[in-house]
């Protein structure tokens, strides 16, 4: 099979950097693509389509190779990798930011804030914009702005016939509902977005760290603290066997912030090194980026909460926690919906649970391959306990374990999904181990 009509810059098993190349953020995934290509251009995913179909050869899709299981590559495939496509232009005029599809969010921060722009996306620098939007995209202001799809305006997808096409509101409607919340690899190869963005100058930025004794009672004022918590605050939160964690941006002072707070701060077991502190909002988005380590192996997976979980169900859940495998690697985590998001409807967009409270996550990451086993059965065990107790699980944590994946990552839009699969992938093209079937 020659490579030869394949343009953008082509590594290949027989390329010294294939081995590393090959890898995604998530070590435990460990597949062999027949090629990788590095697209510059619309014309080089072109290509790379077309001779996928003209070869019987699978493909995939990668940015910054974020996919927790790993759906962004496979063993005897080609990758399209759309990371050399970066390019960030903003228009103060208008305040929209055209992004496109490779770009990483650390770049995109630094470069909106050059012009005062804050970003609503997730705090992970490495992370790409594309599989973000494309899945929902949940961060630390997505109660004050919405989803990062919310703010989307349009974008440019290289379709199954190697077409570049427009999709928005007006030009292929259908499409770009299907893009915010289900685009990830499933219609084409999006190279470029638009984006409303909103001036932002400083935002408090909340870092607070307690011991492991008041996991039970930090969950239980989580829960209620949130059905009345202003717009403005948005946080992640979690707990392992020694650490309870709160990182959030709030859109507002640091004194107001102490105030909306202030149960959290009375917990047992505040740690020394807490801090809430009003500042430019780049240096916000980065004090939390700081938290992300490497890449590491690890599984994970997250459910969507609509009610109120009793105080059993969370003796239960600090339990599992304590009889995890290893020392600190195994995790509850809590991201904080509602907001803006739920101002929508759930058929607005393809993404779905709109009215959930909070995303609860489950993740177990360890050091070596032989211990993989061990950790992913924790994270089935509790995910086993969750299910009943939530509604759907989010795409952008993706679980292969998953039964009817469809109907758990987009409700009831999943059927609308199907036809619109149908509509403009109808020899499925754009296929992966959860992707939608036409």
């Amino acid at each position: 099979m020659s490579f030869d009509e394949l343009t953008g810059k082509v590594i290949t098993p027989s390329d010294k950097e294939y081995d590393l190349l090959r890898l995604e953020y998530n070590l435990s995934i460990n597949k062999f693509p027949l090629a990788i290509v590095y697209c510059y251009d619309y014309i080089d995913v072109s290509n790379a389509i077309k001779w996928c179909k003209r070869n019987h050869v699978g493909l995939r899709i990668r940015t910054g190779g974020h996919n927790y299981e790993g759906y962004s590559t496979g063993t005897g495939i080609l990758v399209i990798d759309t990371i050399y496509m970066n390019k960030i232009d903003i228009d103060t005029e208008k305040n929209i930011a055209k992004i496109q599809a490779g770009a990483l969010l650390g770049n995109i921060y630094s470069k909106l804030s050059d012009q005062s722009y804050g970003f609503y996306g997730g705090t992970c620098p490495s992370v790409g914009i594309s599989g973000l939007v494309l899945g929902g995209g949940i961060g630390l202001s997505c109660r004050n702005f919405g989803l990062v799809t919310d703010n989307l305006l349009e974008l440019q997808i290289v379709d199954a016939n190697g077409m570049l096409i427009t999709a928005n509101n007006y030009i292929n409607p259908e499409l770009f509902w299907a893009c915010r919340g289900a685009g990830g690899g499933n219609f084409g190869v999006v190279i470029c977005y638009t984006f409303k963005v909103y001036k932002v100058e400083k935002v408090t930025v909340i870092q607070l760290r307690w011991d492991e004794s008041s996991r039970e009672q930090f969950f239980d004022l989580w829960q209620y603290w949130l059905k009345t918590a202003p717009e403005t605050i948005s946080c992640f939160a979690g707990f392992n066997k020694n650490v309870i964690y709160l990182n959030g941006f709030f859109y507002g002072k640091k004194s107001e912030a102490k105030k909306i707070l202030e149960k959290f701060l009375l917990l047992p077991g505040l740690l020394d090194d807490s801090s809430i502190e009003y500042v430019p909002f780049i240096d916000a988005v980065r004090a939390i980026g700081s938290f992300y380590g490497p890449p590491n192996r690890f599984k994970a997976t997250g459910r969507f909460v609509y009610k109120t979980l009793s105080k059993s169900n969370i003796k239960k859940l600090v339990k599992y926690v304590d009889n995890s495998p290893g020392e600190d690697g195994c995790f509850i985590r809590l991201y904080s919906l509602g907001g803006k998001i739920k101002k929508l409807p759930n058929n607005y967009s393809a993404y779905y649970y709109r009215n959930a409270r909070y995303i609860i996550g489950i993740t177990a990451d360890w050091k070596k391959d032989e211990e993989a086993e061990l950790y992913k059965n924790w994270v089935e065990e509790v995910f086993k306990y969750v299910k009943p107790l939530t509604n759907g699980s989010y795409v952008n944590f993706p679980y292969a374990e998953l039964k009817n994946y469809g109907y758990a990552y987009y409700g009831d839009n999943y059927h609308g999904l199907k036809k619109v699969k149908k509509s403009y992938d109808p020899n499925n093209i754009f296929k992966f181990e959860q992707s939608i079937k036409p």
